[in-house]
């Protein structure tokens, strides 16, 4: 290759061409996730990539994404364009305008690429696949745990294993320091993320020893579930304890199978989500997989949706992308639609040739058709 021919191929930082077979693997693997919603009657939208920039990063999730998305000129309006960054922005702004009509609860699925500024410490790519979905116009314990149920199940049918979920309530941090100056707020924050109780036990506030007994509660189920029952409280903070664990014991008791971990004070990543909210692990893969949780749509309406991140699985997927490929020496649509009603793929060889097996070979094709037969070739 010229030196002219690597400048031409060159793509900018993050971004990267998705060749066969990874590229057919993808696209099994976004398909198998969409099923799974669909099978729980999640219904399949799909927004554009951009949008007006005044639009997408309005009210609702959009606020947040001022800073990881790029922007453009759009020549025909003369108007600022965004492209899109999140896909849960659009969802917001699609639920609260041209689907506002439908009866509540929604429930809608989604996939597309996404584009960012910069990539993430686990993940240097800027371009990403989402796959998600979302629950919208009603709140309580039975669609949080639905949610993360179906988010679940949609890893579970690609193969994901030895999954963990973090359940966590990040608005608490803002109202358990609320009265708080922005100096000492962020201090306590620090602190919290750091585990360091010896520092939170030299601040006296308000709700201080309660913020003390959330950060102990944080562990596995078994200790956390056992440790908030028993914890004294009163007023909000018991009501949000108590619908806390009710969310976490419906899920508990629909998927054993999982490790469910307990942090109430967790918020760091959930950056518009206004009520329960959730991280997806697996043992097998770096990083978090999915993230979920309940936010407020463009219109002030209740939400609570899901993002699987797609291309922290792909190399976890089990799928194989081909079946056996049958190499059929000349073109003949009927031949080749007998072949592959027989679960093999066919490749069509070139009618010029004289050595239609070394063709083949060169096709890397498994078989090939001889005498109306499906004839398996020497290795």
């Amino acid at each position: 290759m010229t030196s002219s021919q690597v400048q031409k191929g060159l793509l900018p930082a993050g971004l990267s061409d998705v060749l066969y077979p990874k590229a057919q693997v993808q696209a099994k693997t976004i398909e198998n996730l969409l099923d799974a919603f669909s099978n729980y009657g999640y219904l399949r939208v799909k927004p554009p990539l951009v949008e007006y920039e005044e639009t997408l990063l309005s009210d609702g999730p959009g606020t947040v994404l001022k800073d990881s998305t790029f922007r453009i000129m759009d020549p025909l309006s003369q108007k600022m364009m965004a492209l899109r960054s999140d896909v849960t922005a659009q969802i917001s702004r699609i639920v609260s305008t041209r689907l506002s009509h439908l009866a509540r609860p929604l429930r809608l699925s989604y996939s597309g690429d996404v584009l960012r500024v910069k990539g993430d410490s686990f993940n240097t790519e800027r371009q990403k696949t989402q796959v998600g979905a979302e629950l919208i116009g009603l709140e309580n314990e039975f669609c949080d745990a639905e949610i993360i149920l179906i988010c679940l199940k949609a890893l579970k049918s690609i193969d994901v294993e030895n999954i963990t979920i973090d359940i966590n309530l990040p608005f608490l941090r803002e109202y358990l320091l609320k009265d708080i100056s922005s100096f000492t707020k962020e201090e306590i924050n620090k602190a919290i993320d750091l585990r360091d109780k010896k520092t939170l036990k030299k601040y006296r506030f308000k709700y201080s020893k309660i913020l003390l007994d959330l950060m102990e509660s944080a562990g596995d189920y078994s200790f956390s579930n056992k440790f908030l029952r028993e914890l004294k409280l009163e007023g909000f903070f018991s009501v949000i304890r108590d619908y806390y664990l009710r969310v976490i014991d419906i899920v508990y008791k629909n998927d054993a199978s999982i490790k469910i971990s307990i942090d109430p004070l967790e918020n760091r990543g959930f950056n518009y989500h206004t009520g329960l909210s959730f991280t997806i692990f697996s043992e097998t893969l770096k990083g978090e997989i999915a993230k979920g949780g309940r936010y407020k749509t463009l219109n002030g309406e209740t939400a609570i949706g899901c993002t699987i991140y797609t291309e922290k699985i792909y190399s976890n997927s089990k799928f194989t992308p081909d079946k056996s490929l049958v190499y059929v020496p000349y073109l003949n649509i009927n031949d080749a639609d007998h072949i592959i009603s027989k679960g093999y793929r066919v490749v069509f060889g070139n009618n010029l040739s004289s050595d239609f097996e070394k063709d083949a070979f060169k096709l890397k094709c498994q078989f090939i058709w001889k005498n109306k037969k499906i004839i398996k070739l020497n290795t």
